[in-house]
């Protein structure tokens, strides 16, 4: 039993198996060790994460993240039940069951009981004190099940849900190791992003496509005006003829807006001699 057999246990100021808030323990109040819990009475086991009773229900749980299935999401904890676990790997190498502090998390969701939820340092999660452990408050273990863990074997899996009605405060905020008080996230399957982190992206501006059904109907419906081919300007008037033409400006040696000078009319030579002539200067024969 670790430090019990020091005979500390007559030092206990509080009695650990208090269903519910403790009086005289503040919220998010710290420990330096897990000897300090148990005399201050907010968790009354040396070393196990759970301390309860099959019967009665669970007094108070240390989330400390030795089990690979254990997720914490502040408001909302996914904690793995005990048994099954090697104390030399770490690992899962056989299956729990409903038996010890699993049994007594069961009772407390069956009877809708609080239960006392202290987080560790060594816990991976942003709300993790820097250094011993912290009360945060009571929380409700809304289900309870048994699944297939990520080792393969069956785990008794509880989910935690912070209760916002409790005695000595309103519980709604976490503080995070660096001392901040950081907003937790509810029911989020993702973990919370920090501002810092997409502060330096570049922002974007949303673009806006055009719809289809405008386009379609502005290319049927609005007549041309003009058209330039080799330089010439095409006028149209209602259709899609050109019905007179206006010399402009081209990229033929002339500058931007000059026009180009009047075409001048076609001019027909009349012959200066008959065709009469024209077959007396080279005979044909038979031709009179």
């Amino acid at each position: 039993m670790g430090f019990l057999k020091r005979s500390i246990k007559n030092l206990q100021k509080r009695d650990p198996t208090k269903i519910g808030a403790i009086k005289g323990v503040e919220l998010f109040s710290k420990y330096a060790s897990r000897e300090d819990l148990f005399i201050e009475g907010v968790h009354g086991v040396a070393e196990g994460g759970i301390h309860g009773r099959a019967n009665e229900g669970a007094f108070s749980i240390v989330v400390a993240g030795r089990y690979d299935d254990d997720d914490d999401r502040g408001e909302i904890i996914y904690y793995t039940g005990e048994g099954g676990h090697s104390r030399s790997s770490e690992l899962q190498i056989k299956d729990q069951e409903w038996v010890r502090g699993n049994a007594a998390l069961r009772t407390s969701k069956q009877r809708n009981l609080p239960v006392r939820v202290i987080r560790s340092h060594v816990l991976r999660s942003r709300y993790a004190p820097a250094s011993g452990y912290r009360y945060d408050g009571l929380y409700k273990v809304i289900k309870a099940e048994q699944i297939v863990g990520n080792s393969g074997h069956a785990v008794c899996r509880f989910i935690l849900e912070v209760r916002t009605l409790v005695p000595h405060a309103r519980q709604g905020s976490l503080p995070g190791d660096d001392g901040d008080v950081k907003r937790p996230v509810a029911s989020s399957s993702r973990p919370p992003v920090s501002s810092s982190s997409t502060s330096s992206l570049p922002r974007r501006d949303p673009v806006l496509a055009a719809p289809k059904r405008s386009i379609a109907k502005m290319r049927k419906g609005k007549a041309r005006e003009s058209a330039e081919i080799g330089g010439i300007q095409f006028k149209y008037e209602g259709g899609t003829s050109p019905v007179k033409t206006e010399p402009v400006a081209s990229s033929f040696g002339l500058g931007i807006g000059q026009r180009l000078p009047p075409a001048p009319a076609p001019v027909r030579e009349e012959p200066t001699f008959s065709v009469k002539d024209l077959y007396k200067a080279h005979p044909v024969p038979g031709f009179r």
